[in-house]
């Protein structure tokens, strides 16, 4: 495990401090939780983005699928397939 010093201002150490004590906490241990925290919710964020990213390619290519073939009944096609598969008859 590395060492390493920080700087920062008087208050906010004191705030740190402070919270660490509330937490049962040593400064380190503390200051590693909020680092993992802080590491953690901008996994989530960069996947939130990839995420909607995703999603706009997708709409695009449904899109342009529409375009391409023009309007049709999604609800009457999927009835088909699922009739289809069952044997329902309508």
């Amino acid at each position: 495990m590395a060492r390493i010093n920080v700087m920062m201002p008087d208050d906010v150490l004191q705030a740190v401090d402070h919270a660490a004590m509330e937490e049962h906490l040593t400064r380190s241990a503390f200051l590693k939780k909020a680092a993992q925290r802080y590491l953690e919710e901008k996994r989530l964020e960069q996947e939130a983005i990839e995420r909607k990213q995703r999603m706009q390619k997708a709409a695009a290519n449904m899109d342009k699928l529409a375009n391409k073939f023009g309007k049709w009944d999604g609800v009457g096609t999927i009835r088909q397939f699922r009739d289809r598969r069952t044997g329902a008859k309508r």
